[in-house]
């Protein structure tokens, strides 16, 4: 049971909140600039994408669908993703116009995490 407790950690308290923060940020962007670029439209579509695919694995979790053989393998899987992203430079929140892009960075690690 301990993948499949990390693994709900990892996207409920890490994942998808660091998301959500950026879809925020772009919707703010595109506020500001009162129209949104295509590639604005396409990266936001993305994160809210990705955004429903992390809490669709969410639900299978608390539902049971996930083994905890499936958890270790989507754990490692995710946690690799973000050790490859920390350093980095073209991460899936790349875009030129931020100047404060560790803002965005959805593989920022939070020192007190347990797991």
């Amino acid at each position: 049971m301990a993948y499949i407790e990390q693994l709900k950690h990892l996207i409920q308290n890490e994942l998808i909140p660091d998301v959500e923060d950026h879809i925020d940020d772009l919707f703010e962007g595109i506020a500001s600039a009162k129209d949104a670029t295509a590639d604005e439209r396409t990266q936001l579509e993305d994160m809210q994408a990705l955004r429903d695919e992390y809490k669709e694995l969410l639900k299978e979790l608390q539902t049971g669908d996930i083994d905890e053989e499936e958890a270790e393998q989507l754990y490692t899987e995710l946690t690799a993703m973000r050790s490859e992203g920390e350093g980095d430079d073209d991460d899936i929140y790349d875009d030129e116009d931020d100047e404060d892009e560790d803002d965005y960075d959805i593989f920022d690690h939070d020192d007190n995490d347990q797991y």
